[in-house]
């Protein structure tokens, strides 16, 4: 009993302070106008950056705050500030960006969903952004383990960040009626993302890198609704700086060898994949022998198997060879063995650094050899991409 006596008294203490740094919170995301809160299984990070460019373009005062590849602090300057995490990322960071925000005086805040777990993409949004502009950008099989197991589930999952009598934007068209469902259910309007609206502005013409068109058409939606002309908000997104895991393709000089690159580690669900390897297939024609690099991640066994199953439904336009690198590689080797895949149409690296990677390239392919990289962006992947930024880049 005297335990009891003593423990209460503290519990009240502590819910008195929850809910006292709760309403801070509240006051503060009341204070910034415009909340837009990005979502969906591809291209989150890219389309966060181009709506924040193009609403910086059109005059607003942008905070933005990404996930991806490396998580950043967007400033309204347009300069960039790392988020340095101390364990798991937790999805409370939001906290923080809005609290930056308030403090550089922002009027519009951009922030990627954090959320993989159904329950938290709603609390992340009812609880700690309470959006103005919701963003779905697509549903692809990715994190199935997580939001899960059928594709349908994937989307459900997504929807639990749309918030009640708002807006919402979508470049999604195979799930559209059920967002469309839930978006009345929840008294929002709902906005379809259409290419043909901006086919006036030739929109992808001015990239320096490759970005998806369905991802620029959404962002000029989101700036056209907040008021800034596409003419004006394309000018931005033009200029802005991309996410590391953006895709580009490239042709490097190395020495004796000269290979074409394309980058694809962070489109790691099968569609994305399949998309980039068509593409690359297509922007190098010149480089006819073709090898998927597949970067293997220990934690994500399930995604090293559904990219195996990918890569060898590309019947008509297969790689010649298929490099495995990274953690727990078995799995993706194992996966095709058993699919029919001959063994000597794949090469387990292992646990090789990107310097290894770039002397097996010169030594081991034949010249004009196009390599695709895929499966994961993280460790290996960055590796890598940072070491190919100091190789010559092939001109015309």
């Amino acid at each position: 009993m005297s335990e009891f006596l003593i423990l209460f008294p503290l519990l009240l203490v502590l819910l008195g302070f929850g809910f006292a740094e709760y309403i801070l919170h509240i006051s503060k995301i009341n204070k910034i106008p415009v909340r837009i809160h990005v979502n969906g299984t591809r291209g989150k990070s890219s389309v966060t950056r181009l709506i924040s460019s193009g609403l910086r373009e059109g005059g607003f005062k942008v905070l933005a705050k990404t996930t991806g590849t490396v998580p950043r602090l967007i400033l309204p300057d347009g300069s960039e500030l790392n988020i340095l995490r101390y364990g798991a990322p937790n999805i409370l960071e939001q906290k923080f960006a809005i609290q930056e925000a308030v403090k550089q005086g922002a009027d519009i805040i951009v922030l990627e969903c954090m959320a993989l777990v159904p329950f938290n993409q709603k609390v992340s949004e009812e609880k700690l952004i309470r959006a103005t502009h919701s963003v779905i950008t697509n549903v692809r099989e990715d994190h199935l383990e997580i939001m899960g197991p059928e594709k349908k589930d994937v989307a459900l999952a997504l929807s639990g960040s749309i918030p009640k009598s708002k807006v919402l934007f979508t470049s999604e068209k195979d799930f559209f009626p059920l967002f469309q469902e839930v978006c009345i259910s929840k008294n929002t309007e709902i906005v379809s993302a259409r290419p043909e609206k901006y086919s006036y502005l030739n929109y992808m013409q001015g990239f320096v890198y490759y970005e998806h068109p369905e991802n620029v058409v959404l962002a000029l939606e989101v700036c056209e609704s907040l008021g800034v002309k596409p003419e004006i908000a394309i000018q931005g997104m033009w200029s802005h700086r991309p996410d590391l895991g953006a895709t580009f393709f490239a042709e490097y000089d190395l020495g004796e060898k000269k290979i074409a690159f394309a980058n694809g580690f962070a489109a790691n669900d099968p569609k994305s994949a399949a998309s980039i390897w068509k593409n690359a297939s297509l922007q190098f024609p010149k480089y006819p022998y073709k090898v998927a690099l597949v970067n293997c991640r220990k934690d994500r066994p399930e995604r090293s198997e559904q990219m195996a199953k990918e890569i060898l439904s590309w019947k008509n336009n297969s790689p010649d060879l298929i490099l495995i690198a990274g953690e727990e590689t078995e799995v993706f080797k194992k996966t095709c063995l058993k699919l029919g895949l001959g063994i000597s149409k794949i090469e387990n690296l292992k646990y090789p650094d990107a310097k290894e990677i770039l002397e097996f390239f010169k030594m081991s392919l034949p010249d004009k050899a196009m390599v695709v990289g895929l499966g994961n962006i993280s460790g290996l992947g960055l590796e890598l991409l940072e070491l190919l930024k100091q190789k010559e880049i092939l001109k015309g």
